[in-house]
């Protein structure tokens, strides 16, 4: 009994070193410069995660995406300055003041333009990697330290959209009345925590395998679709006999 109770106890302080709460939602907690929009893979390591990105899709279109201006508390703070090795950006948190220091959260709130992006022939060797790949998970939401000017930016734009700068490059673009006003790059930032979507499968009428739902890992995929690309397709078959 002692014995049950002891590794119950450790197994909450290890997912509790994994995660914070943000938004009522439990976010892996992270130390690496993650992009929202990417696909990588989780590996779960002792005290927290590690996120290997393996692929940087291609969007043509502007992806709408939602921000929130959140107040630190002991643990996003605990969680931010793990993550701030290098100092990059600094927050004077006092926990016992009541006005805390700021940091946004960011979540893909256009999955439609996604689901469009991922299936298109300019990702067809994302698409044929996802295929292979059912650990692969794309990065849905993010929490992060910015500059105090980031933030007021932030905070008085209407819109903000993910879009394409460079190359294979990506940024936050904000908009006031149908105006770019400013524009936010990732490694300005302290990316501290995030959460990911699965790939939900079906196969089409022509038989091929498209990406028809992106969903949080915990759930499950909708009737007649799969997490796995490979069961989708046999399913689909099974169906049709």
């Amino acid at each position: 009994m002692l014995k049950n109770i002891i590794s119950l106890c450790v197994l909450i302080l290890l997912v509790s070193c994994k995660t914070v709460s943000i938004d009522n939602q439990m976010q892996s907690t992270t130390t690496q410069q993650i992009i929202l929009g990417t696909i990588g893979i989780d590996k779960e390591l002792l005290l927290n995660k590690s996120y290997t990105n393996t692929a940087i899709p291609e969007y043509k279109e502007p992806v709408k995406v939602s921000v929130s201006v959140k107040s630190f508390n002991k643990k996003t703070f605990k969680a931010f300055s793990n993550a701030n090795t290098a100092n990059l950006i600094t927050v004077n948190y006092v926990d016992s003041l009541e006005i805390k220091p700021k940091f946004v959260s960011l979540y893909i709130q256009d999955k439609i333009t996604v689901l469009k992006a991922l299936n298109s022939k300019t990702n067809k060797t994302v698409k044929s990697y996802l295929t292979t790949k059912n650990e692969a998970s794309i990065i849905s939401y993010l929490s992060m330290a910015l500059n105090q000017q980031a933030i007021t930016n932030i905070s008085q734009a209407d819109e903000c959209f993910l879009e394409k700068d460079g190359i294979k490059s990506y940024t936050l673009q904000l908009y006031k009345n149908g105006e770019k006003t400013n524009i936010i790059r990732f490694n300005d930032g302290v990316v501290f925590a995030y959460k990911t979507l699965n790939c939900c499968w079906k196969q089409n009428e022509k038989q091929q395998l498209e990406i028809v739902d992106l969903i949080d890992p915990i759930n499950r995929c909708p009737n007649k679709t799969s997490m796995r690309a490979s069961r989708a397709k046999k399913e689909i078959n099974y169906f049709k006999l």
